[in-house]
């Protein structure tokens, strides 16, 4: 079982106002009191900005020797090239209403990332030293090393929930929210390799795995008076636990014919693997905000770290074509 994270900043903003049906008078509230105003009812919507990037296991395409190997030049000597989750921007977003008096909302959020990267890398230009993919290369009968090997993988993530939140007040200075509800996600990534030799063959690796499931998500936020002008120290921990479909396709053609022995029209590689599977996630983020009420609007600003671990979701099969 392998693992994907996703790390990230996390910039947010929120704005609440007072609905229209809010019957108590707007009174002045203190700098440490409850996110809303306690008496009135408010509709609210929150915009969240994400710099995330993807930590995934399993993702080198070639090695490359430093040192001269004692036998085939094709054995595993050296240093793995592994392609590279850039930084990419995403958002989340929801909307929501807040009932007074019994201190519990509902919201819906959605959420947006992709991410994407490439990696090349060409051979040591030497007599002693290879290039070497780790998947099967173009001439996969023989010994012949590559004179340059390129990846790139591309990821998207989609996350829909309905939210319901329920406030506790143990101090002035300290405010808790249990949060639950519903959550759809639909998760894939494609990850492209090509390789070419030093006889001039190529081949084209493409991998791709997809998930989509549904689930319940559960959680705590916590917000604690820092001191006079606003400022808090936010965080929030989740959990959640999918079930839903999961595909993965490995597919590869070669150039090499060995003189009209092989036909490349046919695949070298064409396989798939999907079942039914519980994808456990967890969410953690802490870090600074400040909330401040201005007349009929009470706004909060967020800045933090956020970290996303999934687990029994990304899958690598290695099948070999040849010894």
């Amino acid at each position: 079982m392998r693992k994907t994270m996703l790390g990230l900043l996390l910039l947010s903003a929120t704005v609440y106002g007072d609905a229209a049906n809010s019957k108590e008078p707007l009174e002045k509230v203190s700098y440490d009191t409850d996110l809303f105003r306690e008496n009135n009812r408010v509709e609210f919507i929150n915009l969240e900005f994400l710099y995330w990037t993807v930590s995934e296991s399993g993702m080198d395409y070639a090695l490359k020797m430093k040192k001269p190997a004692w036998g085939d030049p094709t054995e595993g000597v050296g240093h793995y090239k592994v392609i590279d989750f850039g930084w990419r921007p995403g958002f989340r977003g929801n909307i929501g209403y807040f009932n007074a008096h019994h201190y519990w909302d509902i919201f819906a959020q959605f959420t947006y990332f992709k991410g994407s990267g490439t990696d090349h890398t060409h051979d040591p230009r030497s007599e002693t030293r290879f290039l070497n993919g780790t998947w099967p290369q173009p001439n996969f009968t023989g010994d012949v090393p590559l004179q340059r090997a390129k990846s790139s993988v591309d990821f998207k993530l989609y996350i829909a929930d309905a939210i319901a939140t329920r406030r506790f007040f143990p101090n002035p200075h300290f405010r808790m929210r249990l949060f639950g509800g519903p959550t759809v996600a639909w998760i894939r990534q494609n990850w492209e390799i090509d390789y070419t030799d030093i006889a001039g063959e190529t081949s084209h690796l493409h991998n791709h795995w997809r998930f989509t499931g549904a689930g319940l998500r559960a959680g705590l936020f916590l917000d604690w008076f820092m001191g006079k002008g606003g400022f808090f120290l936010t965080s929030c921990f989740s959990g959640a636990i999918y079930a839903g479909h999961y595909h993965n396709v490995s597919k590869q053609r070669s150039s090499f014919s060995n003189g009209g022995q092989f036909d490349t029209s046919l695949p070298l590689r064409n396989a798939h693997f999907h079942d039914v599977r519980l994808v456990p996630t967890f969410q953690v983020l802490a870090g600074p905000s400040w909330q401040m009420a201005f007349g009929r609007y009470r706004t909060e600003l967020f800045a933090g770290y956020e970290l996303n671990f999934w687990a029994n979701l990304h899958e690598v099969y290695r099948t070999t074509a040849g010894a």
